[in-house]
């Protein structure tokens, strides 16, 4: 019996090998380093995130380029004497929170990466940088989480200066006595305080940053935003009992605000190797 030319192994032509999901990746992430970190008013990029997103979800070249080329629409090109030219600064914590000072933050960045390597880097930065998470409603650590699991270094030359750029530190609520177990304890106790002795309040301001120093404003902030420190079992266990709560209130409410909450968490959890002995400061947990 004759086997069919179609059944004969040396007659199939071998598949094409798939094109490498992480060279799509990177070659879009430095096209989009063309863009500027915000664009309209005050509004984060989020091209570079959704890019490494729609990487790890699997999706192919061709539908990143279709997305690259549809987001990139609103984005503002940022002007050619922009480039970087990277050069290490002697203090550059002193430029943290000064969005003007964005494209010199990028260029230290991008040197000390080049120059110490990128673990060196993330163990300077993201210690010193995580007291004004709340910043630019949590993006400038959530690009840098992205930037860390995508492996760029360009690209994460950038989230770490967006993040310097748009660090922000609330003023410090009263000290407080009061200690739960919990990230969600904690949360809930905050609510039941704000529909106690602010029921009326409701942010009023159109940006996330804004509606946060509103909110900083309120009784239940000031009595219970500093109450951390009793939450159980350390960094690790913190940072995953915030991303469960977190993702618990968007599940009920599909608040925008509160989406960021959850993104943050999961920042925070990529970037908790850097984090240092210390942990999260007391400042980062006001910003939640």
């Amino acid at each position: 019996m004759t086997t069919p030319i179609a059944d004969r192994p040396e007659t199939i032509a071998p598949a094409p090998a798939p094109a490498d999901p992480r060279e799509t990746l990177h070659a879009l992430l430095d096209e989009a380093l063309g863009y500027g970190p915000e664009y309209g008013s005050l509004m984060a990029s989020h091209l570079p995130m959704a890019l490494h997103a729609l990487s790890e979800l699997g999706a192919t070249p061709a539908q990143m380029r279709r997305f690259f080329d549809h987001d990139a629409k609103h984005l503002e090109a940022r002007p050619a004497q922009a480039a970087v030219v990277p050069a290490a600064l002697a203090d550059w914590r002193a430029l943290r929170g000064r969005y003007d000072a964005f494209d010199r933050l990028h260029a230290h960045f991008t040197a000390v990466i080049a120059r110490d390597g990128r673990e060196a880097c993330l163990r300077e930065a993201v210690p010193a940088l995580v007291d004004g998470l709340g910043g630019a409603a949590f993006h400038g650590a959530i690009r840098t989480a992205h930037a860390v699991e995508a492996g760029h270094d360009r690209e994460l030359a950038a989230a770490l200066a967006y993040w310097a750029s748009r660090w922000m530190r609330l003023s410090a609520p009263q000290a407080s006595a009061a200690r739960f177990d919990t990230p969600a304890a904690w949360l809930d106790a905050l609510d039941a305080r704000l529909r106690e002795a602010d029921a009326a309040w409701r942010p009023v301001a159109r940006m996330i940053t804004l509606r946060m120093r509103q909110a900083s404003g309120t009784t239940a902030w000031d009595e219970l935003a500093g109450a951390t420190a009793g939450f159980d079992g350390g960094l690790a266990a913190a940072v995953a009992g915030l991303a469960r709560a977190a993702a618990a209130r968007y599940a009920v409410t599909r608040n925008f605000t509160v989406l960021h909450m959850a993104t943050a968490s999961r920042a925070l959890g990529v970037l908790a190797p850097w984090l240092g002995e210390a942990g999260l400061p007391a400042a980062a947990w006001h910003a939640v």
